[in-house]
């Protein structure tokens, strides 16, 4: 789990990161993948929908340089679904403010954001992003 905002930010930025978010209020997750889309200043966020945890993924919306999260014709959820709204708080919160909500906790998957390969040392577990990765987007 992240312990700062800025961590989460930086990871969830970082071009292919897996992120689970929780609720501590209701005990709620949902578990996202959010890449860099190629080329523009943006992302794609897809959100798991099936009982592959590494194919079971659906489009959910698009989130371009200074804005919000945004769902097109594309996407497999609603503006109002739960999972919508989280990722949405997550990202107005924790990645735009870097402020961490008391009620919210923020996973990764044990992979680099940056280029998805397993983490190892506790520094870059505790931060979610590798050594030589951490150097490039520093």
């Amino acid at each position: 789990m992240f312990q700062t905002a800025a961590d989460a930010a930086t990871y969830v930025k970082a071009g292919k990161a897996t992120v689970t978010l929780k609720s501590r209020r209701t005990g709620t997750h949902f578990t996202y993948k959010v890449r860099k889309v190629p080329d523009k200043p943006g992302f794609f966020v897809s959100l798991l929908t099936g009982p592959d945890n590494e194919t079971s993924f659906s489009f959910l919306g698009v989130i371009w340089a200074g804005s919000h999260l945004k769902a097109t014709t594309k996407s497999c959820a609603s503006t109002s679904a739960p999972s919508f709204r989280a990722f949405a708080y997550f990202w107005d919160r924790v990645v735009e403010r870097q402020c961490q909500p008391p009620d919210l906790e923020v996973y990764h998957e044990g992979r680099c954001g940056r280029c998805n390969r397993k983490l190892t040392t506790p520094e870059s577990v505790a931060r979610g992003i590798g050594p030589e990765c951490w150097r490039k987007a520093s």
